[in-house]
């Protein structure tokens, strides 16, 4: 992780986020199909926060070990259905500064339904999804809060640190295919 001051609150959810999903992957284990090498949710064409690839290229320049091999799979394999960061064995290549999307992916998340807010309903109706390899056979609805990440609380508090990281830049959304080394 980088040991810059800029990154705290950064660092500070993205460890809430990993601490989250660890309490989750205990309380319901056998539930979770994720591992090293599964990959299927490391889609191409994912989009992160000007702080997350801030993060990732520093991660990078210090690791020009891993930014070299990023790079040279990438012109290898040019562009496919998956992430330019993962490596050979399907395995992200920067899993330590991995971004809010790859942290929370494979958990039950939860959001609240676009069309409930769209006629007024202040409470929302909540929405719960899972990596369709994980909670296979089990009805979202009936876990514990505690047990579901909101989606719509961790995007409000990632966008504010976002914009406290860099204003002039809080809105800007970086593809992986612009992290690679060059």
């Amino acid at each position: 992780m980088i040991k810059d001051s800029r990154y705290d609150n950064y660092t500070q959810l993205l460890t809430k986020v990993d601490e989250m999903f660890a309490g989750v992957s205990r309380r319901h284990q056998g539930q979770f199909s994720c591992r090293s090498g599964c990959h299927g949710c490391c889609q191409a064409g994912l989009t992160f926060t000007n702080v997350e690839a801030s993060s990732i290229r520093e991660w990078l320049a210090a690791n020009p070990d891993v930014a070299a091999k990023i790079s040279d799979a990438a012109q290898m394999f040019g562009d496919n259905d998956f992430c330019a960061m993962l490596d050979r064995e399907g395995r992200c290549s920067i899993y330590e500064v991995r971004p809010m999307i790859c942290r929370s992916h494979g958990m039950p998340v939860s959001w609240e339904a676009d069309d409930a807010l769209q006629s007024g309903d202040l409470q929302g109706v909540e929405s719960r999804d899972v990596c369709p390899l994980n909670f296979d056979g089990v009805d979202l609805s009936a876990l514990p809060k505690t047990d579901v990440l909101s989606l719509d609380k961790l995007n409000i508090v990632l966008s504010l640190i976002n914009r406290k990281f860099d204003e002039e830049k809080s809105g800007t959304r970086f593809s992986v295919e612009e992290l690679i080394p060059r």
